[in-house]
């Protein structure tokens, strides 16, 4: 039985346990902790992967698309707007920003980049993802939540920057193929591949290697898409209009993923931070200055053509 299934069966079986001490005056049992939880996940992957590799795929991404975040009430900044939970930072008047956060993680993670961004003078507008934070709770794959974030954002006006850490880059990457409109885009930390990051998982989750082909092509079966190929499809049309930032110290995502990236778009600019990981880039001093300073040379480049 999936651990998924079984999960409330053994919270019921502890709660039960749990009032033996009352009748019986012994030590209640301890209900298994989190370390535990994760080993036998890996063992449930790693025995359905023997059974079928597609099978312990499905199981697998399963895992990884489901909302990690649960629902949140937000800050006293999120209001809806358009249905999307959204945070909302500087003159309405300014040059228009857009930050995407990463998977497991909600807007509120972006807050220090958006306030130094307003700081400037921008206009940010900060969402929680579709089915993530402060939004109703609902399991959507990748490329549903980019089509949603499309779709709930379209009738905006374009914007000036479209900001995304983590694997958000990956997703709005795929809303600018949706039909997103933005001038400038910046990747900050971010996974050169849909692929690269699915694989990173595995590894993460010491799921066996066998499962790293099946879980490609159970992705490219469940959603239309090749995941080798979210990401670098997008890159590629970029141009000059691309900023690849990166944390020096990022063990999360390896610093070769941004120089993978320039790869397929060799006209894109790579920034490398000191001092900084995965999460303390986004209030690294130097990131805001760099984004206004590539979105003003990207105007200059765009008024002299």
């Amino acid at each position: 039985m999936l651990f998924e299934l079984a999960y409330p069966a053994l919270r019921l079986v502890h709660w039960g346990r749990s009032l033996a001490p009352r009748l019986t005056g012994k030590a209640a049992h301890p209900f298994p902790s989190r370390s535990e939880r994760c080993r036998c996940r890996r063992r449930e992957i790693a025995a359905l992967t023997v059974v079928s590799p597609k099978l312990g795929s499905r199981v697998a991404l399963h895992r990884f698309e489901r909302t990690q975040t649960g629902e949140r009430a937000g800050s006293s900044e999120t209001v809806i707007s358009n249905g999307l939970a959204m945070r909302r930072f500087g003159p309405d008047n300014g040059r228009r920003a857009l930050l995407v956060h990463g998977w497991n993680a909600d807007g509120q993670m972006m807050a220090p980049l958006a306030r130094a961004l307003a700081s400037r003078g921008y206009s940010v507008m900060l969402p929680d993802l579709p089915g993530e934070g402060a939004n109703p709770p609902a399991k959507w794959n990748f490329v549903e939540k980019a089509e949603r974030l499309a779709s709930h954002l379209r009738s905006n006006p374009h914007f000036d920057v479209i900001a995304a850490h983590s694997a958000g880059g990956l997703i709005a990457a795929m809303a600018l193929e949706f039909g997103l409109k933005a001038d400038a885009f910046v990747t900050i930390c971010g996974h050169y591949s849909m692929a690269t990051l699915l694989q990173a998982y595995l590894r993460r989750s010491q799921a066996p290697d066998r499962l790293q082909p099946a879980i490609l092509e159970t992705f490219k079966t469940r959603t239309g898409r090749d995941a080798q190929e979210i990401g670098p499809s997008a890159y590629r049309q970029l141009e000059h209009r691309q900023l690849v930032v990166h944390a020096r110290s990022d063990w999360q995502v390896r610093l070769d993923e941004a120089y993978r990236i320039a790869s397929v778009n060799p006209a894109a600019s790579v920034l490398e931070l000191p001092g900084c990981s995965h999460q303390t880039v986004l209030s690294h001093p130097d990131l805001a200055k760099a984004i206004v300073r590539f979105v003003e040379s990207n105007l200059l480049l765009e008024r002299a053509s």
